[in-house]
């Protein structure tokens, strides 16, 4: 159970500012002796996880993610994080729900908080006033389905961020939801009366309007939450959006009047890419008769108006059958390209092949689109033109970027959060926007584009903006100095993956000769793929050698 906590005065007599230490966060294991974590079902090592069993490989995974966080952030409390397995069910959406986690407690007005009267996950607020406020406690709570690995074929338990099709990467989902217990939460309209204490978090949500959370009354929340048009105004983000964030592109229709706008459009992970070409030209509803000889528009049976359809844009109802078995339909039709009108209100998301033989055989574009323009489209059909894909003509209506103005009134970009027409309980708010290309960590979705051991995008930078402290210097390895960034603004995490590596391969080791063997394999490795620059892949091996070597061994086996 969540818990909140004033906690003025708290360690008043400790004074001074809290000293600078790299986070050491600490692994409680839930499960009971043979199920989740202990697992003890025989597998074979993958991606880099040299784990003999399931539930050893899932440690290791999770370990893994805990290690990039601890080098990541500074805090001289541990952070206590429980981690079990369970069937979790779906989502209002009706989708798989792979983790879920968040604080065990909140506090404010504790020793040195940055703001009075404002609320901070509990592992934020220890890190700063320096000093444990939950005594005896754990931290971050946080649960992983069982629902899609049956057979252990459901996550994908490497660490390499090589994830084959079908499967789920672990590693990525573990360390979404540690984020989540780390601060990366807000408080829906409904959680929190308007005028009492806000969440850190909540301070820097705001309107594409410029309408700040904390100005609006209940009304206002209410709408603001359901709109898709909330945005995070965090500093430190938005200095950052543009080293990470390309601009969003829009689904332009040209025609008839009625119909023409720019639209916010998901693409599809089979057949080709989705490009302006493709998208420019008279747009047709495909339609199939049943036996009984009613008109479907579903997609899901071989088309029957192919004559009208040919070389043309076909329009598709979302529903019944996979996204890949309606576009292969109306590729054998003639279609050029598919647009997809989703069948409920909520945000989109990238489209899943859910057939890979099928997958196989497109050759043609597919994008999704929302239930308010397919129902837009499908009552403007004569004369429908789609006018290609490009950016959008008033940025204020993009899907991931929005205009904005700071406090001098310079233009700025801001990340949209995800504030869907349909509220999702857990989902909404307290993520980024599902169509930020590339897919942020923090969105709501698992996506295959994710790449966690290496790249974390705009999370530290949100971090920073609620007040943790981010290693942004050069990885130091037991007093041994090297070239390597611990993180970089972007995202970019190479130090720190150096780090929780060179941890793995200590603990995995047998003998000071296997680790330094490991640890060499590591780093030519991240050489051959241009994540660390030469001088910086000779300092790592000049802080791997001899004593040096030795003592890191001795610490971290």
């Amino acid at each position: 159970m969540k818990k909140l906590v004033c906690y003025a005065g708290f360690l008043a007599l400790l004074g001074a500012m809290p000293t600078v230490h790299a986070a050491d966060f600490i692994l409680v294991n839930q499960d009971a002796p043979g199920a989740g974590l202990n697992d003890l079902t025989a597998a074979a090592p993958v991606g880099g996880n040299p784990g003999k069993t399931l539930g050893e490989q899932r440690r290791l995974v999770y370990q893994f993610a805990l290690e990039m966080y601890g080098s990541l952030l500074n805090s001289a409390v541990p952070v206590r994080v429980r981690a079990s397995f369970a069937s979790l069910g779906k989502n209002a959406a009706g989708n798989n729900i792979l983790g879920q986690a968040g604080p065990t407690s909140s506090y404010m007005n504790f020793f040195n908080r940055p703001l009075p009267d404002t609320v901070y996950n509990v592992a934020l607020a220890n890190a700063l006033s320096g000093a444990k406020i939950n005594v005896g406690e754990d931290d971050i709570n946080s649960q992983f389905t069982t629902d899609i690995d049956v057979g252990g074929q459901g996550w994908y338990y490497g660490l390499d961020g090589r994830t084959p099709k079908g499967q789920t990467n672990f590693l990525d989902v573990v360390t979404h939801e540690i984020g989540h217990g780390l601060g990366f939460t807000g408080d829906n309209a409904a959680s929190r009366v308007v005028g009492s204490p806000s969440r850190i978090y909540n301070r820097y949500i705001r309107t594409a309007d410029g309408l700040d959370w904390s100005a609006m009354n209940l009304a206002q929340r209410n709408a603001a939450q359901i709109s898709d048009k909330l945005v995070w105004s965090g500093p430190q983000v938005t200095a950052e959006v543009p080293l990470k964030l390309q601009p969003e592109l829009a689904l332009h229709i040209s025609a008839p009047a009625a119909a023409v706008g720019d639209n916010p459009f998901a693409t599809a992970d089979f057949g080709s890419a989705a490009s302006s070409t493709a998208f420019t030209g008279n747009l047709v509803q495909a339609t199939y008769a049943d036996a009984g000889n009613v008109i479907h528009t579903d997609g899901c049976l071989p088309i029957t108006n192919g004559a009208a359809l040919a070389g043309r844009i076909a329009l598709i109802d979302r529903g019944v059958c996979n996204f890949s078995q309606k576009t292969l339909y109306a590729q054998q039709a003639g279609a050029v390209a598919v647009i997809i009108a989703s069948n409920k209100p909520d945000a989109l998301a990238p489209m899943a092949a859910g057939d890979a033989n099928v997958a196989a055989q497109i050759t043609i574009p597919t994008v999704l689109v929302t239930q308010a323009l397919g129902n837009q489209l499908k009552a403007n059909l004569q004369g429908l033109v789609a006018g290609g894909i490009g950016p959008y003509a008033d940025h204020r209506l993009a899907a991931v970027l929005t205009d904005g103005v700071d406090a001098a009134g310079h233009a700025m970009r801001h990340v949209k959060l995800y504030a869907p027409p349909g509220f999702l309980p857990g989902s909404t708010i307290s993520h980024f926007d599902q169509l930020t290309v590339p897919t942020a960590l923090m969105a709501p979705s698992a996506s295959a584009t994710v790449i966690a051991q290496a790249d974390l995008d705009l999370t530290p930078a949100l971090f920073m903006d609620i007040g943790w402290t981010v290693n942004r210097g050069n990885l130091n390895l037991l007093d041994c100095a090297t070239s390597v960034p611990v993180s970089s603004p972007g995202g970019l995490i190479p130090g720190a993956n150096a780090m929780t590596n060179l941890k793995l391969c200590a603990k995995t080791s047998a003998t000071v000769g296997d680790y330094r063997d490991c640890t060499g394999r590591y780093i030519q490795s991240r050489l051959e793929a241009k994540l660390f620059k030469p001088a910086q892949a000779q300092s790592l091996k000049m802080c791997l050698v001899g004593s040096k070597a030795d003592a890191q061994y001795a610490a971290w086996h």
